[in-house]
């Protein structure tokens, strides 16, 4: 046994004293660049962007040994789960596209832990509202990204991290969800898909094309999709207020009708070269483009009471939007096995829209409101890694990354009435600047053939700016230091049993929307259970620490049983207060003191084969998770973090009748229940459950049809918000109570899909 590689991290601990100490106040949810990079599987060492096509791309660890390559099948993600010594899930490119799914977040929800919030939102453990870092190729997603923009087919592999990793942001106090694009090229490859769905009442068409092929040292890859999504929806809305005694004042119920139309296109072209000397030059892009038209509709129904201001009301939004993501990375190989990766990015966001809203008035005047706005995100990022082999049994890596970032936002709002009279104007703009610098180290240190650990460090600083016409400029510096450790056990050489331990530092950073002290306000019915929303730049970020342990037993070449559990402690936890200012209501963030997470987590895939000789192709898929967690400052029951989801399941079932012929099923399970944001507020909602079912047929080599049919149940959904004042007689605030019900009935989705080899 060698020891540990100490002065190293020495060295960056008293740099990180003298950059600034371990003081957290980030500014802006933005987290740090994160290294591209997968586990290593066992012997294992080279560099992800020259991987084979189907392979993942392999963190590369100094060391004499040869460089292998794995294809990313179903047990190839499940060896570089069992071998690498920090925690995560890979899910393959097999599994991505196993049941049809349109959307990734259809695809995700399938996995351990994970639950599918507001807008498709992804969350781990239950919490999403930043808790749940989302990385694209490693790179943070911009503000408002939607994981739904990309298509499946254009994904290589997905990683699920539980803990935090040093080479990547802290900012992952749920955990990290790591979206990889597809990247490496091993043979020509010509591949179209043609897809047609009938979801939500409308057929929506979709079509994919993949082109790949190599020379020598030279491969290009090129992916593209082109999709047009509409939907119709309806939902009903009760709304009721009661009074001092608790006798209802008001009941009102409203009729919500919804129309959208969606056209998607994302192209990703990626250029792979390999020097003479054995250095490999990468470049990707991701350019997404989308437009959009929704259309909406209310007519309200005074059962007691009176109404609100506007009981008939109309609102239509046109929106276009791009991104465009585009990398240069360059890996240098060295003497003695070291290596030197580095890369160059630019990332720009911009989205253009145009809101008008009608509402008609059964006494007073009727509104009219136009608001035009638009936002531009520009970011520049460098990072870069040297990892080197000092002892024999250690793998050190150092690196950094850092971000310029820049978001200009402006909103125009005009008011009027029908006949054109003037109502008001709002004219607003900011613009947000950020520098973002982060260092870090880590040793990956194999004590024993059994015991390996995974040791790091990590400082992030932050300098911010907001500043716009209607704002106070606000500025701030901070920093926040992390370190990390991960220990990898197996009890006996067999290697099929293995233990985890992990602590870690971790933060939430506020998002923009939730610092800036712009005022978004609600077109009609203002009151407690539907305010204005307004940031708060006093907020500070949350800092936690966190324990994961874990118990995985590996069964055969492709089955896997595992048992975790996890342990937050939080610090500064984000809570809304909601408020009456004048006549409007207001609810904003602001910090609330300590909270605690935890909970467990169960995760089976067995194909049957692996247990009984002679049983049929059969795989058995089973996981459940159930989460916990309380604010202090929130008087309980209930007292939730960001309405946490209590309990996530799965059970699936995959069956291959011939070569030619394959079935799935699938079932998810996500609750709901009541939660409590504060004394006075609190929801409740139904969860959700959902059965898909798919058919593979395979005619012949290079062709395939699947037919999908998804939330074959179509279950309802509902979701409530509620306010109870119990008064204040010596302020002479009365008691009051409001309820805010909606009822959303849910569409079963039927795709059928074609693909073909060029």
């Amino acid at each position: 046994m060698h020891p540990p590689p100490a002065t190293p991290l020495r060295l960056l601990a008293r740099t990180l004293r003298l950059l600034g100490g371990a003081s957290a106040c980030a500014f802006l949810a933005l987290p740090s660049h994160a290294a591209d990079s997968a586990p290593p599987a066992a012997a294992q060492a080279g560099a992800g962007d020259t991987a084979h096509t189907q392979a993942p791309a392999i963190r590369e660890t100094p060391t004499a040994a040869p460089l292998q390559i794995v294809q990313v099948s179903g047990s190839a993600a499940l060896l570089l789960r069992r071998e690498d010594s920090a925690a995560r899930i890979v899910v393959s490119r097999e599994d991505l596209l196993r049941h049809g799914d349109s959307t990734l977040s259809a695809t995700l929800k399938r996995q351990p832990g994970i639950a599918i919030g507001a807008n498709g939102e992804l969350l781990m453990r239950g919490l999403g509202a930043g808790y749940t870092q989302v990385l694209l190729n490693g790179d943070p997603t911009p503000p408002g990204f939607s994981i739904d923009s990309l298509a499946p087919e254009l994904i290589e592999r997905v990683e699920i991290l539980r803990s935090a990793s040093a080479d990547m942001s802290s900012q992952a106090i749920a955990g990290t969800i790591n979206v990889i694009l597809k990247k490496t090229v091993s043979k020509a490859q010509a591949d179209a898909k043609l897809a047609i769905a009938h979801d939500q009442q409308r057929w929506n068409p979709s079509a994919t094309l993949q082109l790949a092929d190599k020379s020598g040292g030279f491969s290009y890859a090129l992916g593209g999709t082109a999709s047009r999504s509409r939907s119709l929806a309806s939902s009903t809305v009760a709304v009721r207020t009661t009074g001092a005694a608790g006798e209802q004042t008001a009941l009102r119920h409203i009729d919500e009708h919804y129309a959208s139309d969606i056209d998607k296109l994302s192209l990703a072209p990626r250029l792979n070269w390999t020097l003479e000397n054995g250095d490999t030059l990468s470049w990707q892009s991701l350019l997404d483009w989308y437009r959009s038209a929704n259309w909406g509709d209310s007519d309200e129904t005074t059962l007691d009471g009176s109404s609100s201001e506007y009981p008939l009301t109309h609102g239509h939004n046109r929106a276009h939007s791009a991104s465009l993501r585009s990398d240069l990375a360059w890996n240098r190989k060295l003497a003695d096995g070291d290596s030197l990766q580095l890369k160059l990015g630019l990332n720009r966001n911009s989205r253009r829209s145009a809101y008008r809203f009608e509402g008609d008035a059964t006494a007073g005047d009727s509104l009219r409101r136009a608001v035009d706005s638009h936002f531009v995100d520009n970011s520049w990022n460098s990072s870069g890694k040297y990892l080197s082999r000092v002892f024999a049994a250690h793998g050190l890596a150092f690196g950094w990354d850092g971000a310029l970032i820049r978001r200009d936002e402006a909103r125009l709002q005009n008011d009027s009435t029908p006949d054109g009279r003037f109502r008001g104007r709002v004219d607003e703009d900011y613009q947000a600047d950020v520098r973002r610098l982060a260092l870090f180290v880590q040793d990956e240190w194999e004590l024993s053939a059994q015991l390996q650990a995974y040791l790091g460090l990590r400082w992030e600083g932050l300098d911010t700016a907001t500043r716009g016409r209607t704002l106070t400029q606000v500025s701030g510096r901070s920093s926040v230091v992390s370190p990390i450790v991960q220990l990898r056990w197996k009890p006996s050489d067999q290697k099929r049993d293995q233990f985890r331990l992990a602590l870690a530092r971790s933060y939430k950073a506020p998002s923009t929307r939730d610092l800036v002290p712009r005022r978004y306000t609600t077109n009609n019915d203002n009151g407690p259970v539907y305010p204005d929303i307004q940031g708060n730049p006093a907020l500070r970020p949350e800092l936690a620490w966190g324990l994961d342990l874990a118990y995985e037993a590996y069964i055969g070449k492709d089955g896997v049983v595992s048992l975790s559990t996890y342990a937050r402690r939080i610090r500064d936890v984000t809570v809304r207060r909601v408020f009456q200012q004048g006549a409007r209501w207001v609810d904003t963030p602001e910090n609330g003191g300590q909270a605690r997470a935890h909970g467990i987590e169960f995760d089976a895939r067995l194909p049957l084969a692996t247990l009984f000789a002679g049983a049929p192709a059969l795989d058995l898929r089973l996981n459940a998770a159930r989460n916990w967690s309380s604010i202090a400052a929130v008087p309980g029951p209930d007292n939730r973090i960001a309405s946490q989801v209590p309990l996530t399941a799965n059970a699936g079932i995959d069956f291959r009748a011939s070569d030619a012929l394959s079935l799935s099923a699938s079932l998810n399970r996500q609750s709901g229940g009541p939660a409590r944001a504060s004394a006075l507020l609190s929801s409740d909602n139904s969860g959700s459950s959902s059965l898909d079912l798919v058919a593979l047929w395979k005619p012949r080599p290079g062709s395939q049809w699947k037919l999908g049919w998804a939330n074959v149940l179509r279950r309802e959904r509902s979701d409530g918000q509620y306010y109870q004042d119990p008064g204040d007689s010596a302020a002479g605030r009365p008691a009051s109570g409001s309820a805010r019900v909606n009822h959303t009935p849910s569409y079963s989705a039927v795709r059928l899909s074609y693909e073909q080899a060029l």
